[in-house]
């Protein structure tokens, strides 16, 4: 079997104490808003739903590191921060569904768990790698952000950000900020995301 075309790259950066990448760029998410608000749903999960198609859409993004292998997934969910009417957030768990109605079904019953619950809410979450860290900041039109983490070798769940909507000439577009283990994928692969998130 031919070995894997990122082994060098792999062994190069899996050696950093800190392997993450991060770009930041906007995206379209015009549609989105306008299904969201014809179907009187929520934007915040009609706009990860979006993100996770284009996420399990691009191999790269799927790919984990699980003692010191490398594992594939098939599909990855959400673990995203979800906000409480006193200021405080705790931790998700959004299972993928391709079916965007079933995927809002369920993570609102999530919302509702975590929302319901006191302090960051680990749960089983925690233990997952077949998921990407997800955080939504609305209030801001960011254009860099720097996620806290610990820093050790072997991390490798891809870490998303969005920041506020705002009107570009005609359409409504999002800063999208996307941080990745370098020895597991390029700007290339990012590239690729977000023209699958645009097209979306």
């Amino acid at each position: 079997m031919r070995e894997w075309p990122r082994s060098d790259h792999y062994r190069y950066f899996g050696e950093l104490d800190d392997p993450y990448f991060g770009i930041t760029a906007k995206a379209d998410f015009t549609s989105c808003y306008m299904q969201a608000k014809q179907d009187g749903g929520s934007f915040f999960l009609y706009s990860l739903h979006k993100i996770l198609r284009a996420v399990n859409a691009v191999t790269e993004f799927r790919y984990r590191v699980e003692d010191g292998k490398i594992v594939l997934y098939d599909l990855v969910g959400a673990s995203p921060t979800i906000g409480r009417e006193d200021g405080s957030f705790g931790f998700g768990l959004f299972e993928y569904y391709e079916d965007r109605g079933q995927f809002v079904t369920e993570a609102e019953k999530e919302i509702g768990r975590v929302k319901a619950a006191s302090g960051l809410y680990l749960g089983e979450g925690e233990a997952r790698n077949d998921l990407i860290y997800y955080s939504s900041i609305p209030w801001l039109d960011f254009t860099d952000l720097k996620h806290a983490g610990r820093m050790s070798k072997g991390q490798s769940i891809p870490r998303i950000s969005t920041g506020r909507l705002v009107p570009v000439e005609d359409k409504l577009m999002m800063s999208v900020s996307v941080e990745l283990n370098h020895g597991l994928a390029d700007g290339y692969h990012v590239a690729q995301f977000f023209r699958l998130l645009n097209m979306l």
